[in-house]
């Protein structure tokens, strides 16, 4: 009697035990699919920048312009069969090393898109690049997505007027020189003269 109560025992800790594990399971699995589900792959990403304009195309130095990106989303993405945005998109302008700007953006699915950003202009051949990345699942690093470069060539600001200076100099050494050589010349003549009369 006494062993069937303790095989009774025995089988009901062990439904027990499976009716546990099986729960747990269940809901690590499913979390896991639902993490995955929201998360696409940035290999599955088609977002190019299709074009980068600037709103003067021979600014002078100083001079505030507009630089337009234009970015195209190429794909969407059925999660499920529902098409979403892409999200914590980074689009950045740098000029060589130096970061301009950046600005956070998202895409909508099948759709282009322009962004505009001002640049207070500086002299000389620069070379501007939009460059669109997306933050990884980590959040500190970003996946590159794609980039394109152009040149624009800044008229630099002029020194100022050279020719007034010149000219001011022109005027001083004059006056100097005119100052030093008039009383030595009415000397010269004035002596010429007394001696002819003493003659």
């Amino acid at each position: 009697m006494m062993s069937w109560r303790g095989n009774m025992r025995g089988l009901i800790i062990l439904v027990i035990v499976i009716i546990l594990f099986s729960t747990v399971t269940n809901n690590s699995a499913s979390a896991y699919l639902n993490s995955t589900n929201q998360q696409t792959p940035f290999d599955d990403f088609d977002l190019t920048i299709t074009n980068l304009t600037f709103s003067k195309s021979e600014p002078k130095e100083g001079d505030n312009i507009t630089i337009s990106v234009n970015v195209s989303n190429n794909e969407s993405f059925p999660i499920p069969n529902e098409e979403i945005p892409i999200q914590n998109l980074t689009l950045t302008l740098i000029r060589f090393e130096e970061n301009i700007t950046e600005r956070k953006i998202s895409m909508e699915p099948k759709t282009n898109s322009t962004f505009d950003f001002e640049w207070k202009t500086v002299g000389g051949r620069q070379t501007i690049t939009a460059f669109l990345s997306v933050e990884t699942t980590d959040s500190n690093e970003r996946a590159p997505l794609d980039e394109m470069s152009k040149e624009i060539w800044v008229e630099p600001e002029p020194i100022g007027d050279v020719y007034s200076p010149i000219l001011a100099l022109a005027i001083i050494f004059l006056v100097v020189f005119g100052s030093v050589t008039i009383p030595s010349i009415i000397a010269f003549l004035t002596d010429k003269n007394s001696s002819r009369k003493e003659k």
